[in-house]
């Protein structure tokens, strides 16, 4: 047989088969359909997966599976929310305080609001640092790490060991070696840690962790649910969360050349204690490993005077678990003058989206700063959907040029504000672990209000014409992400 022939006979084979492979195909994403919908995912999540399976053959499958698909969540679930319940819930015994309310206030729901979604309250003994980009975080992070004397928890979705990485693993192991207690937990999807790397530290006697570690066979029911935290804890002491991974491009200039604008805060209080308890949570998570409670004490060995109220709250994964977006809620409908937002991805659920207009059609100010170029260029398309509905009702949106806004933060009436690693977007909300602090105090919004508008200065206003002269494809572009907004 010639090679003509072998080519022509297999062609005929498949024209042959092609009938019963379509029929095959067919029966197939018509149960990957039924599976979507027997889910129970909120119906704008399952129509965009059978939005996307029906649109793109084969690869809206293979999404819906690496991304969608649930297999075996009760069981990666049960075990950390057993935990959550039963073991802390002796640390909310211990401390239990009635949350103080003031009825004269329109804020004074918030405390009772944050002790009924997650048993948390608002403590008073605190003194709060504002670090703007990698520049002021590293250093002052760096400084605190060197003061370690008994523990250091680190909490991160990326951590990577380039030259910042390795500044802080040739630190963390020098302190194990002295020592101290050193506890890492990494996210296994978002981090990029090289063996070498994860062999200095445990060989220095540093305990790393994985958070839910993926291999390719499990990727397809571990990819949606990463702990997208940026926590570190020194010594019960002294705490760190925001924005900011530990990475080089987080460092102004950087070599991929974008500039990089972030917000982090370091906490020294008593509300370093409630990012502990989510850093053990996790802990145990990852390691089964219990910190011993008795171990948990807040000293006050920094003497701090200033009493700024705080509240930390940890969201996970799940509709019955989006304690930061209903903390956002809650911020939202008190507002009575303005309202600051920062945020990388603005994809809203329908609840924070429609709190938004109604605020602002309320005679509240509302302006909020979105990156003119980000990262990820669908989510991009799918917020522009959003624009429209918040220009109509009076709110005020600027794109910021300078580089990446990757600030997550929200100022009321320059008196409650909010700072952490939590998105305006679904995905931050119902899919990954994040962790806000909220602070009821006048000076420390008035800094962040601050650096909004200095954040201004670098922006541009959105104009309504702006949305309408839109190229066609664009408009096209944003409509269909806007279809799969759910799952991004």
């Amino acid at each position: 047989m010639n090679k003509r022939d072998f080519f022509s006979d297999i062609m005929d084979y498949i024209d042959t088969i092609r009938p019963f492979a379509l029929i095959a195909y067919y029966v197939f994403i018509s149960f990957i359909i039924i599976i979507v919908i027997l889910d129970n995912k909120r119906p704008e999540k399952s129509f965009a997966y059978i939005f996307l399976i029906l649109l793109v053959p084969v690869g809206g499958v293979i999404i819906y599976l690496l991304f969608g698909a649930q297999y075996q969540k009760k069981k990666i679930l049960t075990k950390k929310r057993y935990f959550d319940k039963v073991y802390l819930n002796q640390i909310n015994e211990i401390n239990k305080v009635s949350p103080i309310r003031n009825p004269k206030s329109s804020y004074g729901k918030l405390p009772t609001l944050f002790y009924n979604i997650e048993q948390v309250n608002f403590t008073k003994n605190n003194n709060i640092e504002v670090l703007n980009n990698g520049e002021e975080k590293f250093p002052k992070l760096i400084k605190e790490l060197q003061k370690a004397q008994k523990s250091i928890h680190l909490d991160y979705y990326i951590i990577k060991d380039d030259v910042i990485g390795n500044k802080i693993f040739d630190l963390l192991c020098e302190k194990a070696k002295a020592g101290v207690l050193v506890k890492i937990i990494y996210d296994d999807v978002g981090s990029s840690i090289s063996r070498s790397g994860l062999n200095k530290l445990k060989s220095a006697g540093v305990q790393v962790f994985p958070y839910m570690p993926v291999l390719f066979s499990r990727l397809a029911y571990k990819a949606n649910y990463r702990n997208h935290r940026k926590i570190v804890v020194i010594d019960n002491e002294t705490g760190f969360l925001g924005g900011i991974n530990i990475k080089d491009k987080y460092i102004n200039p950087n070599k991929q050349g974008l500039f990089w604008r972030d917000t982090h805060i370091m906490i020294k209080g008593e509300a370093v204690i409630d990012l502990q308890f989510l850093f053990i949570s996790d802990w145990y998570f990852v390691s089964g490993q219990k910190i011993d409670l008795n171990e948990v004490r807040y000293e006050n060995k920094h003497r701090v005077t200033n009493q700024i109220p705080t509240s930390i709250l940890g969201s996970d994964y799940g509709k019955n678990n989006q304690t930061i977006m209903e903390a956002f809620f809650g911020m939202i409908t008190s507002a009575r003058e303005e309202i600051l937002i920062t945020t990388p991805y603005f994809i809203p659920d329908e609840s924070i989206f429609n709190a938004l207009k109604i605020t602002s059609k309320s005679g509240v100010k509302i302006k909020l700063i979105i990156p003119e170029k980000t990262d990820i260029r669908t989510a991009f398309y799918a917020s522009q959907t959003y624009l429209k509905g918040l220009l109509l009702s009076g709110v005020e949106v600027y794109f910021y040029t300078k580089g990446m806004m990757h600030s997550k933060t929200m100022i009321i009436d320059s008196l409650i504000s909010t700072v952490g690693s939590t998105n305006m977007d679904q995905r931050s909300f119902s899919l990954n672990a994040e962790v806000n602090a909220f602070i009821h105090d006048k000076e420390f919004a008035e800094k962040l209000r601050f650096n909004f508008e200095e954040d201004l200065k670098d922006c541009y206003k959105l104009r309504l014409e702006d949305l309408k002269n839109r190229p066609w494809y664009i408009k096209v572009l944003c409509s269909v992400a806007r279809l799969i907004a759910p799952i991004l």
